[in-house]
């Protein structure tokens, strides 16, 4: 029994608009929890083209496929030029808490970050403090708002919020100076609250869609806190590929 020359099409058609966009991982939160020695294995996907890491103190090049660092093991594809597959495995460990993808200076640096025993007790004057953030990968589909938080550990930090793939700064905190406030260019931020809450400064963010995948970030010193908004759940592109492919298989009698 021959495949129908319609069906092939409709399934190529399929599988090539899955191929080159940018999607997220299915139950992916760019989080990493486990005990002190125990092993990880984690998968992420990049917006783009990256070319070197933050590993907390270190700076590794992202080359030939490979991004190691002396904490973990690290391997990428990729895949398209709108996306990169990057793995990472190793042991957890309380020097290992964040792990920052960056690229060319127009492209939203993403953020994963590592709690040792399921815990964040990093509480050093001035840093994020991401456990009030997660998850940083949020699946938004048939959301019409989603509300966001960055928490510094500071009640005068010096930060900076953008949006955008092309990171667009909106608001500006400085010393001994008003805020920087340009949400009103941004008619996706429907609010952005800032409080002083037991000696952290807390921004907390509503938006409403602006592109499929909304980027997020916060920049506090060398540290950014990217969240990724999925609004249309990207990541079953190719559940719908499998669909397609089964309901023409069903039609021809398989």
């Amino acid at each position: 029994m021959t495949f129908p020359k319609s069906a092939l099409i409709l399934v190529a058609f399929t599988i090539t608009s899955c191929v080159g966009i940018y999607t997220t991982l299915p139950g992916d939160k760019r989080v990493v929890k486990a005990k002190e020695n125990e092993n990880f294995d984690y998968k992420t996907t990049l917006p783009g083209t990256y070319t070197y890491l933050l590993a907390d103190s270190s700076n590794i090049t992202l080359k030939n496929g490979d991004c190691s660092s002396p904490l973990f093991q690290c391997t990428y594809v990729q895949s398209s030029s709108d996306m990169m597959t990057v793995t990472l495995k190793g042991k957890m460990s309380s020097e290992l808490k964040w792990v920052i993808f960056m690229g060319p200076k127009n492209i939203v640096p993403i953020t994963v970050v590592f709690f040792v025993n399921n815990t964040w007790n990093d509480l050093t004057i001035g840093s994020i403090q991401p456990q009030y953030s997660v998850p940083l990968i949020v699946q938004a589909k048939n959301s019409h708002t989603v509300t966001i938080t960055c928490s510094i550990f500071s009640t005068t930090p010096l930060a900076t919020l953008y949006t955008g793939l092309k990171m667009e700064s909106y608001y500006q905190l400085r010393l001994f100076a008003p805020p920087i406030d340009n949400t009103s260019h941004h008619p996706q931020i429907l609010n952005l609250e800032v409080r002083d809450i037991l000696l952290h400064k807390v921004l907390t963010l509503t938006v409403r869609r602006k592109e499929a995948i909304d980027f997020y970030t916060c920049k506090v010193g060398r540290k950014y806190l990217t969240h990724t908004i999925d609004w249309t759940s990207t990541a079953n592109c190719f559940k719908v590929y499998a669909t397609v492919l089964i309901a023409c298989l069903l039609h021809i009698g398989y």
